[in-house]
């Protein structure tokens, strides 16, 4: 005997289908993690969220997000994901100026949704918590093919989760580097590397993220990572603020074939920031899935 239910594919960080970065979105009721954890598994892809019914009355859905090889507080293009269906599908209704409650390992994300047929779905992440990399500039540049001068700093950043970033001096170096995922894979959780500068018009800096140890070599377009980049910016000045804001956006995913957009806006700046990460997002697959009982 099987049930079915609902799978979607759901292209995150972008209005074009098969470009940005693609989440399954299941309907996860029911489902033991162990069995969450094989579908993420055989999806193959750089996380499935699960969709459940809230905790408390106040909140919308309860999510929960595994990668191919682990389950994760929070991750950012699932969430965009997440929100997209609950929203396209009409399975919330929002009152006008009100945000969508999602629960995550990490607490409840607000997410803004924009008017229109193609909506800008804004999560605002977890305050950020910073602590300094025990990793040498050296050993980041290493691990990127790189000289040292080419990573200008480097710094453990969470909006929801943690990871190891480096800014790197330049476009033409981020161009220049060839990661190398085994070195990688010592760096507990992921490295994520960006530069001041873009490839394509209306971007204002460039970004990539890996993440071997949790079964993800390199992430297209990464919602969390892009939100620990801008509390960087903001923390250090990277970019300048006005009137104690930050706004810009981020490219990702060029080097795959998967190209996406970013829409990152930090206010609070620079004593009490808050990170606000923005995409669009496109349905390119829906259908059943078939599971044992």
């Amino acid at each position: 005997m099987t049930s079915a239910r609902t799978i979607r594919h759901v292209d995150a960080f972008t209005t074009t289908p098969l470009e940005g970065n693609p989440a399954a979105v299941v309907n996860g009721e029911g489902l033991a993690a162990e069995t969450m954890q094989r579908i993420a598994l055989n999806q193959h892809l750089s996380e499935t969220v699960f969709l459940l019914p809230p905790r408390s009355a106040e909140n919308h859905a309860h999510i929960r997000i595994f990668t191919p090889g682990t389950e994760l507080p929070f991750a950012g293009h699932p969430t965009i994901a997440a929100a997209h269906t609950l929203i396209s599908e009409g399975r919330v209704a929002l009152a006008p100026g009100e945000s969508l409650r999602l629960e995550t390992g990490a607490g409840v994300i607000p997410v803004e949704v924009s008017a229109g047929e193609q909506p800008l779905y804004t999560m605002t992440q977890v305050a950020p918590q910073f602590r300094p990399s025990e990793f040498a500039r050296a050993t980041i540049a290493a691990c990127l093919d790189l000289e040292e001068r080419d990573v200008l700093l480097t710094e453990w950043v969470s909006t929801g989760i943690f990871w190891l970033l480096a800014q790197i001096a330049s476009i033409e170096a981020m161009m220049h580097a060839r990661p190398d995922m085994m070195a990688i894979l010592k760096i507990p959780h992921g490295l994520s590397i960006f530069c001041i500068g873009a490839q394509q018009p209306g971007a204002d800096i460039h970004v990539r993220a890996f993440a071997p140890e949790a079964g993800v070599f390199e992430d297209p377009v990464t919602g969390s990572s892009n939100g620990c980049i801008a509390a960087l910016i903001a923390k250090h000045g990277l970019m300048p603020a006005r009137d104690g804001e930050i706004r810009y956006v981020s490219e990702q995913g060029i080097e795959m074939g998967q190209p996406g957009r970013v829409h990152l806006r930090v206010t609070g700046v620079p004593d009490a920031l808050s990170v606000r990460v923005g995409g669009h997002a496109v349905t390119v697959l829906r259908g059943e899935l078939l599971l044992a009982d």
